[in-house]
């Protein structure tokens, strides 16, 4: 069935509003995302974007009616949270992790180090690398331990690389160095709470590329030190093209390279953003781009985290941030829901389904399939190595001739009941898709 049908199909038996009751009496309200998402074993949710934001009515309701997971998009960060060398706030953080409490959600914290939006006083230094350290410690041993068993998940350490792969000149790497500085703060954030897994969160990690084999070097060095790290959060932040299963086979493959260490991933900080004005062909490209990621964490055997940059289009940072560009969010600014909304609900609703080596009958049908680059094709050759279905033989053993039984001799008597003779060899049909 086409994409463009089944999210036609969706839009025209939902409810305009999800969650609104029908003019039946006795109808349900319709299951928000994180209903759908709850019996795969996902945890699907959006970023907070401040306080005042959550006294809207329309935004406390949908974000509780539509996810069970919660990250602050900017009060963590060290600029509001220790915003002088001594001195933490933690009242619209606090007010968050609150609101997720109550209604049910768990949080991620975001983020612990980071080159960007930090206060002037720690930009300015100078420190020696001995005081650096200190201050790296003393930030995530306060701030961890402030929400030690409230908050599930931290992105540690954000964005340590550039576009190109190569380590930031950050105040960190600078004066302390590249990968130390990351190997203290993992350590000191599991010091602070033992119960939290701990990630490294970048961007551009949706397709194999030079950041991404850096990234697993960098990742499989800490885990060689035995530096406690359990994931790599994927970011995100895309523009609307029209997807197809290459998209998803694309981010897919990355993420069975981190399975393959150990390691969880997480889609932390979705957004899809559209050229403006925003037009029905660029909200289902759009569409396309969310359920095609959305995919790839559902097929992938390590991947149980799935947030957005915010839900609503009314508070997304991407037109203040991006010029010409937004309408990111799978709800506009009437928290009406977009494409994007009901291409992730049919996703969730039948989600996809890998193929299974199990399905075919040889190596050489196998790798027709994966060549062909079906949806969740990856999974037939996780370790990457180019060949699918290693362990199934080269070609399928020939079928054996149905035994036959000579004719009696003439005069003599046939048997009472014929000889038995052998089942057929049944041969499984190859994936088609």
């Amino acid at each position: 069935m086409g994409t463009l049908f089944c999210l036609t199909l969706l839009l025209s038996v939902a409810p305009s509003t999800p969650g609104h009751v029908s003019g039946r009496a006795d109808a349900a309200p319709a299951p928000g995302l994180r209903d759908l998402a709850a019996p795969l074993g996902l945890r699907i949710g959006a970023a907070f974007n401040d306080d005042p934001t959550l006294l809207d009515p329309s935004y406390a309701t949908t974000l509780a009616r539509e996810f069970d997971m919660g990250v602050s998009e900017n009060h963590m960060k060290w600029q509001f949270v220790h915003p002088a060398p001594t001195t933490y706030d933690f009242k619209v953080a606090d007010a968050q992790v609150g609101f997720a409490e109550g209604h049910g959600m768990t949080y991620r914290g975001h983020n612990l180090a980071w080159s960007r939006q930090n206060p002037a006083w720690l930009v300015t230094g100078p420190f020696t690398r001995d005081e650096r350290i200190q201050q790296l410690r003393d930030h995530i041993a306060a701030v961890v331990g402030h929400y030690a068993g409230r908050v599930a998940q931290w992105d540690v350490v954000n964005e340590a690389f550039d576009g190109l792969a190569d380590p930031l000149h950050d105040p960190w790497s600078v004066s302390i160095g590249f990968p130390e500085y990351l190997d203290i703060a993992f350590t000191a954030a599991h010091a602070a709470d033992p119960t939290a897994k701990l990630f490294y969160n970048d961007y551009n990690l949706q397709a194999p590329n030079s950041k991404f084999d850096h990234l697993i070097d960098l990742v499989a060095g800490m885990k060689a030190r035995g530096v406690p790290i359990d994931g790599i959060g994927f970011e995100s932040h895309l523009s609307a093209r029209s997807c197809t299963a290459k998209c998803t086979n694309d981010t897919l493959k990355n993420m069975l390279r981190a399975h393959a260490l150990g390691l969880e991933v997480a889609i932390t900080e979705l957004d899809v953003s559209v050229q403006l004005p925003a037009t029905s062909q660029k909200l289902d490209q759009q569409a396309s781009v969310y359920r095609s990621v959305l995919e790839a964490c559902l097929l992938a055997p390590n991947c149980h985290t799935f947030m957005m940059w915010g839900f609503t289009d009314k508070y997304s940072w991407i037109p203040s941030f991006v010029h010409g560009y937004g309408a990111a969010l799978p709800f506009d600014e009437q928290y009406q829901p977009k494409p994007a909304y009901a291409a992730m609900a049919a996703t969730l609703s039948t989600p996809p389904v890998a193929p299974s080596c199990a399905a075919f009958p040889d190596r050489a049908t196998a790798q027709k399939a994966f060549d062909s680059g079906v949806l969740g094709a990856p999974m037939l050759d996780p370790d990457g190595s180019g060949t699918a279905c290693e362990n199934l033989p080269a070609v399928a053993a020939p079928v054996a001739a149905p035994a036959t039984v000579e004719p009696a001799p003439t005069g003599e008597k046939l048997p009472a009941v014929p000889a038995p003779r052998a089942a057929p060899v049944v041969v499984a049909p190859a994936f088609t898709g």
